[in-house]
């Protein structure tokens, strides 16, 4: 492999690196964009499983050579401060804008921020404003940093989508006949896979040839993850079986199919025999990586008016669920902001709209796929570097 120039530059990343969830999919991403900038990228976390190429598996064991230092020295003495003056730490937080105590120090750092309330504990928001710079996923979360909190060391920067591999294609035709509806994102209250059982069981009932394929797996089941037991009962607290076994109890068998865990770059095999996807979703901190990558894909999508969906909702390339109702946490009774109740009603309108007219149903996944493919992940992770950078 031909050398590179000598960096000056060095980045490290506060969060596992991989393909089987959304922050790994980013945090690998701005890896390549960092490579192809001829900067050098330090993981500060074991990363997690990968689904690479022979050419990116030659520049991740480069990546990891250069992080063993430091992967070492956390593994050995977790309780260590990591010192590199000549290096930008970029922090992540979880979705109450709590960036971690990474144990490490360099230059000011920059925080990736994808949260999922308006009300911010005030230490949080503190911490925030001593970082050099803050990467937000959504508007919505800009709009409540800077007007709520008057922070002003914040930038807005959309996910990408890896458009060289989600985009339209012909179908395998796995799946035969069926009508196929679509539903992705783990498991937990803020998804709002109540409403696509509940929506779904409505459907199903009319047109028994539908098919509900769900990429639901959950690795972080907390309090915050069960639904009320207006739509579903209990909560599943595995995936595998105990996930078929609970779906079972709310529609006929043969009539769902959840594919498990699964890489970034599996999925689109799975989508293109995918009809439409449905995403009722109460709140999304940034912009819905999943649903974004239904669209580049050419499905036809139905996302919920609120909060980070704002971003990708437009007339023509989208089905939008208007009507959003007051959330209140099942686990605290609060109410909260700027989340929102999408109907069941309104939902099971929408499907059958695309069900009814697939002439235009297949106009707005063109649509759907143009506005996503001006947002490939090297495009969008060049304007997260540009921000830190500046």
């Amino acid at each position: 492999m031909t050398d590179s120039p000598p960096s000056t530059q060095k980045m490290a990343i506060s969060w596992s690196i991989g393909h089987y969830h959304g922050w790994g999919v980013y945090g690998l991403n701005l890896v390549w964009a960092m490579l192809r900038r001829n900067i050098v990228p330090r993981l500060l976390q074991k990363p997690g499983a990968m689904d690479l190429d022979p050419l990116q598996a030659r520049l991740m064991l480069r990546v990891l050579e250069d992080s063993t230092d430091t992967l070492r020295v956390r593994l050995l003495h977790p309780n260590r401060v990591i010192r590199a003056a000549d290096t930008i730490p970029l922090i992540h937080t979880d979705g109450q804008l709590a960036f971690d105590d990474t144990l490490f120090e360099g230059k000011p750092p920059v925080g990736i921020t994808f949260f999922e309330t308006a009300n911010l504990p005030a230490h949080h928001v503190e911490r925030a404003k001593k970082f050099s710079s803050i990467i937000v996923g959504s508007r919505w979360n800009e709009q409540v940093l800077k007007k709520k909190y008057a922070l002003k060391n914040v930038h807005y920067v959309m996910q990408g989508v890896e458009t060289t591999q989600f985009f339209p294609s012909g179908r395998r035709g796995l799946l035969k006949d069926r009508f196929v509806i679509f539903s992705g994102g783990k498991l937990e209250f803020r998804k709002g896979q109540d409403i696509v059982l509940e929506t779904f069981r409505r459907f199903h009932a009319r047109h028994p040839e539908a098919l509900l394929l769900t990429a639901w797996n959950n690795r972080w089941v907390d309090a915050t993850s069960r639904f009320p037991t207006r739509w579903v009962d209990d909560f599943p607290e595995e995936g595998g079986e105990a996930l078929q076994r609970w779906m079972g109890r709310h529609l006929p068998q043969e009539s769902f199919l959840d594919i498990g865990p699964i890489a970034n770059p599996r999925m689109p095999e799975i989508l293109r025999e995918v009809d439409v996807a449905l995403f009722p979703n109460r709140c999304e901190g940034g912009t819905n990586l999943v649903a974004m990558e239904c669209m580049a894909t050419g499905i036809p999508v139905i996302l919920s008016a609120n909060t980070g969906h704002l971003d990708l909702i437009d007339d023509g390339r989208c089905l939008a669920l208007k009507d959003q109702q007051p959330v209140i946490a099942p686990w605290s009774g609060e109410l909260l902001e700027d989340w929102g109740e999408s109907s069941v009603e309104e939902a099971l309108e929408g499907l059958e709209r695309v069900a009814c007219d697939p002439k235009k149903a297949t106009q707005m996944g063109i649509e759907g796929h143009r506005f996503m493919a001006n947002h490939p992940w090297n495009r969008q992770c060049d304007l997260v570097l540009d921000g830190i950078l500046a």
